[in-house]
């Protein structure tokens, strides 16, 4: 019962009225039945003094655990098992930079987060017991500072482009090992299944040649052995988003769909937020989408003139700096970084920088720095909050272009029926492609100047009046250079929405939505369509063809078919990785903390040689190729029928796909998953289609919006709008989504209401 209690004090209070400092004028908090949170005022400042109020009342602990990510202060809290990631964080000083770069804000970027600052800390203070995740953990909640709301945002650095850094060493890695000529055939910059915008195709590189690389030279003892599972496809954190201009659509007017593909959690990552400002001759700005708790901006939606989406952008914002022997002092810079740890001794780690760029890494007795644009001050401000007051899609696309946030393809549309695509995020001059992608750099003085505006790449009001992007390459030629290559998605999503937009004339609302609910696997078909004549000519394997014959041809959670097609292909490509490499990496590939992993592109390779069948390519051990796909579906029988304990029909696609959408301390302390987590359900969906699903990670929204039309909008999360379980708003909304039913964008009927007063 006391815990009950205690569990009650720290509630937000959602009726009533509280103070806020600094308030400047009347300012009304409303939610309705989905929590969406309502903030009227007179002005900026004060409605982001609002929101850091609900906030910190429904999301506080989230914040801190964002803030201290970033900064490397986990440890704090959790103690001594938080200290690997911590130090890992801490080398990159990301406290004492945004500090520095706080200080260099213009001072109405500077009011806007000391505003938010302040609700946040109001917010906090108003909860008569602090959250209740700090009562587990037996710790205080500490006072909220300008300067993390900047953390949260290299926060979103990190989840959005750490693991194309990481996979970008392991490129320049190989290539070091592999040559350029076999580098790039494994790692081929594109092929089929890439949908630019501009139309550009890239050509595939030939096969390697026996002199190049011949498995008929080698033995198969030589090589690790398959694992018992295959692994699962890699997790892309990204996006879809598409548009329709106005002379495509049923109303004239443009619409914008957008998902964003993160991992997800209790409670969801976003916040459903809508503005309404009120002007000095009585007209009323109203924004509504999604704003991220530490953040006093909306991320995504639309202000009635345009509406604006996102995507993950995967250029090349970062250098790995191949460091000498012998380090030249004049050039480095040392820094000790205290880190405190709960019930222990604080640590200290010294940190070293070349030219500003920690050196961050060593393998083999080899040092190296990192060079990242989320490392330079004068990448973050706040230039995204001019969003809410842009006029059209010209304009939101300037507003983007000079936003500091992690760099985006952003889709606008407006209600002139214009629609237009560039990169969100301050972007550098990139080294020529063939000095710059998949290279370690020399210590030289850094040269990366920012790109000016004028030679951004931008696409507005396309002569086929549609846009599309979903992590893959853009654009070729100057474009293309602008902006890099950071590790592309395979490109099957963007040409699956493209071909969606482009099967029908004219769209409304109803029709792109759909679209977020496509679970045609094209990809999948191509293996099946590979795989069938094959099985069909073996007696030994009638019971999987059964099953490529029922299937559908779709990721649909009731399909074996696809879950089988879809292990085959993971087996086959990891085989085929193995024995390409293991020749230049060695035992490293049998060591999983080592072992370089395939990017998303060696599809095309894997299916080039799969096509030839050329005989120095065979893995050593199978008398063909033929033999060699036959054991892959050996291989996936035995995992999915579990060594044939179990009849093969049982194992679906949603068996494998079931949701698991955790809090936080669920993970922490397991007994509480029942009273915390969302239900689980079979899912359909995947990676390589428009509806990405896996158990915990997919879509973290889903918004489709015909700017002037958000009545009619839809808005769908995950998760639910609060963080505390005994909020009416305690996983809200989560049951649509997870059922496919839309849920509106603009807020409904006010259940609660509080009124702020200024604080005397």
């Amino acid at each position: 019962m006391s815990a009950w209690l205690a569990l009650r004090a720290s509630l937000p209070q959602l009726d009533g009225s509280i103070t806020l400092p600094g308030l400047n004028a009347p300012l009304s908090l409303e939610r309705d039945a989905l929590g969406t949170a309502v903030l009227r005022g007179e002005n900026r400042p004060d409605l982001a003094r609002g929101l850091g109020f609900l906030h910190a009342q429904e999301r506080f602990f989230e914040m801190d655990l964002t803030r201290r990510s970033a900064a490397g202060e986990l440890s704090a809290l959790f103690g001594s098992k938080a200290l690997p990631r911590d130090k890992e964080r801490r080398s990159h000083r990301m406290r004492a930079r945004l500090s520095e770069r706080f200080a260099q804000l213009p001072a109405a970027d500077q009011a806007l987060l000391q505003a938010y600052t302040d609700g946040v800390n109001a917010g906090l203070a108003a909860l008569s017991l602090r959250p209740w995740q700090y009562l587990l953990l037996q710790a205080q909640p500490e006072a909220w500072r300008a300067v993390d709301s900047m953390l949260v945002v290299s926060e979103m650095f990190w989840m959005l482009q750490g693991a194309s850094i990481d996979a970008g060493f392991e490129r320049a890695a190989l290539r070091e090992r592999a040559g350029d000529a076999m580098f790039d055939w494994l790692n081929p910059r594109g092929g089929p299944w890439d949908a630019a915008l501009d139309g550009s195709e890239l050509p595939l590189p030939a096969l390697p040649t026996p002199a190049q690389l011949d498995l008929r030279k080698t033995q198969a003892s030589h090589w690790p052995a398959p694992p018992a599972m295959a692994r699962d496809e890699d997790r892309m954190i990204g996006s879809n988003n598409w548009a329709v201009a106005g002379s495509r659509s049923s109303n004239g007017r443009a619409i914008l769909a957008d998902d964003m593909h993160l991992d997800l959690g209790v409670p969801s990552i976003w916040y459903r937020t809508q503005f309404e400002i009120k002007g000095q001759e009585g007209q009323v700005l109203r924004a509504a989408g999604l704003s991220l708790p530490g953040m006093p901006s909306l991320v995504v939606g639309s202000n009635g003139h345009v509406a604006w989406g996102f995507t993950n952008a995967y250029g090349q914002w970062f250098d790995w700096i191949k460091m000498p022997a012998e380090l030249p002092a004049a050039r480095l810079r040392g820094f000790a970084e205290t880190i405190a740890v709960k019930g222990a001794a604080a640590q200290t780690l010294e940190v070293q920088e070349f030219d500003g760029a920690p050196i961050v890494r060593e393998r083999d007795g080899q040092r190296y720095a990192l060079r990242w644009i989320a490392h330079r001050g004068d990448a973050y401000n706040l230039r995204l909050d001019d969003m809410l007051r842009a006029s059209d899609a010209p304009s939101a696309l300037q507003v983007a272009q000079q936003s500091g946030i992690p760099h985006q393809n952003i889709l606008v549309a407006d209600a002139k029926g214009q629609i237009g695509w560039t990169l969100a995020g301050r972007l550098w001059e990139q080294a020529n492609m063939d000095a710059g992608y998949a290279r370690f750099q020399p210590p030289t003085p850094a040269t990366h100047r920012w790109l000016s505006l004028p030679d951004y790449p931008k696409i507005l009001n396309p002569a086929n009046g549609q846009l599309w992007t979903a992590n893959n390459r853009q654009l070729a030629g100057a474009g293309g250079q602008a902006i890099g290559d950071g590790g592309f998605a395979l490109g099957a999503r963007a040409q699956q929405i493209r071909d969606r937009l482009s099967e029908r004339a004219s769209h409304d609302q109803s029709s792109l939505g759909a679209i977020h609910f496509d679970a045609e696997a094209r990809l999948i078909k191509t293996w099946a369509t590979r795989l069938r004549p094959l099985l069909a000519s073996s007696p030994a394997h009638a019971q999987a063809a059964a099953q490529l014959a029922q299937w559908n041809g779709r990721a649909d959670a009731d399909q074996v078919g696809y879950r089988l097609i879809r292990t085959v292909r993971l087996r086959t490509l990891d085989t085929l990785w193995t024995a390409w490499t293991t020749p230049f990496l060695g035992t490293m590939q049998a060591d999983n903390k080592r072992s370089f992993k395939a990017g998303a592109q060696f599809e095309y390779s894997a299916v080039q040689a799969l096509n030839e069948h050329p005989a120095h390519l065979l893995p050593p051990g199978f008398a063909s190729w033929d033999a060699m796909l036959l054991a892959q579906v050996d291989a996936a029988l035995k995992e999915l029928t579990s060594d044939g304990k179990r009849p093969l029909a049982q194992a679906t696609w949603g068996e494998h796909n079931a949701s698991r959408i955790q809090h936080v301390m669920s993970k922490a302390i397991p007994a509480l998953s029942i009273l915390l987590d969302m239900p689980s359900s079979p899912q359909s969906g995947d990676s390589h289609l428009p509806r990405v699903a896996h158990p915990a990670f997919g879509q973290s929204q889903r918004l489709v919006v015909s700017p002037g039309h958000e009545d009619e909008a839809s808005l769908s999360m995950p998760g639910g709008q609060s963080g505390h379980p005994l909020s009416p708003f305690y996983g809200a909304g989560h049951a649509d989504w997870s059922a496919a039913r839309p849920a509106p964008l603009l807020a409904g009927p006010t259940t609660h209401q509080l009124q702020a007063l200024a604080r005397k």
